[in-house]
């Protein structure tokens, strides 16, 4: 394996990490003396970032959204193009909320939460009042993940669901909701979904530090990278065929040279459904949004 060459930047994280200190404090202090302790974590964590270990791994936790969520192994690094996921979801929802309807919000694939706790979170504090009207959950087909998306919701006091929290359920995809009366309480659904969509050929040219470390389950999905988008749009519409009186919103990360594959299967499902995409900051089609 080819070696990582560590950046000063990141020096600087591992090291104030390690200080339990900003990287500021550290930046600004070349005299710093660290003990043996010290110097023996930094020397690991170094020699760990060498061998390609994403730095998120190392320090156990990514920033997203003006948050810190612990990572590991088991979870997805959350990646600055998805806060417009939040942005999106947030921005729509006061419109919503004004006719009174009752909304799920349900992320799935939440991984580490870090989608349903921003979204949660920035509601909470911008004072948009939710109350009883909104539901938020969290789903994944792995325990593992769950249970660091929960440490999560803890942090942020997001973790009682009657009172506004997040409910973390494992499942694959939707199916906890197919068969389940409960979801017809609800007149409105906001489906959140960063799913894995790596094609075959994308997922094996990705760099050392994505593809040895990050699980594959959240990064692959198939040969053309969209066979986990596919279920979601099988099951949304059993959802609807269930409950035609639901009204859906269905916000979707995809990769960028999927727009047109991603607009005839959601148009295939919903032939009435005028689907819309937006880009990301580098310009690239990153979302695509529908509702039915």
């Amino acid at each position: 394996m080819k070696k990582n060459i560590i950046s000063p930047y990141e020096q600087e994280l591992i090291l104030a990490h390690i200080l339990k200190k900003s990287r500021e404090y550290v930046s600004t202090r070349p005299e710093l003396k660290l003990t043996k302790l010290e110097e023996k974590k930094l020397q690991a964590m170094t020699a760990r970032r060498r061998k390609n270990e994403p730095l998120a791994y190392i320090l156990g936790q990514k920033g997203f959204y003006g948050l810190d969520f612990k990572v590991n192994r088991h979870t997805l690094i959350p990646r600055p193009e998805t806060e417009h996921l939040v942005e999106l979801v947030t921005g729509n929802l006061q419109l919503a909320t004004s006719k009174n309807n009752k909304i799920a919000i349900i992320d799935v694939g939440t991984g580490s939460g870090n989608i349903i706790i921003s979204i949660a979170k920035n509601l909470r504090t911008s004072n948009v009042h939710y109350g009883h009207l909104m539901s938020f959950y969290g789903i994944d087909i792995s325990e593992k993940a769950l249970k660091i998306a929960k440490i999560n919701a803890k942090k942020y006091k997001l973790d009682n669901p009657p009172a506004g929290g997040i409910k973390f359920i494992r499942s694959n995809l939707l199916s906890h909701f197919l068969n389940n009366p409960a979801i017809k309480q609800f007149n409105h659904l906001i489906i959140v979904a960063n799913l894995p969509y790596l094609s075959e050929k994308i997922y094996n040219s990705t760099a050392p530090d994505v593809k040895n470390y990050e699980p594959q389950s959240a990064l692959l999905s198939g040969i053309d990278g969209l066979d986990h988008y596919k279920k979601l749009l099988q099951q949304i519409k059993t959802l609807k065929e269930n409950c035609s009186m639901f009204h859906v919103s269905c916000y979707m990360e995809i990769s960028p040279e999927q727009k047109t594959k991603i607009s005839k299967l959601i148009k295939t499902s919903f032939p009435k459904c005028k689907p819309s995409f937006q880009r990301d900051l580098a310009s690239r089609w990153r979302i695509a949004i529908f509702s039915i």
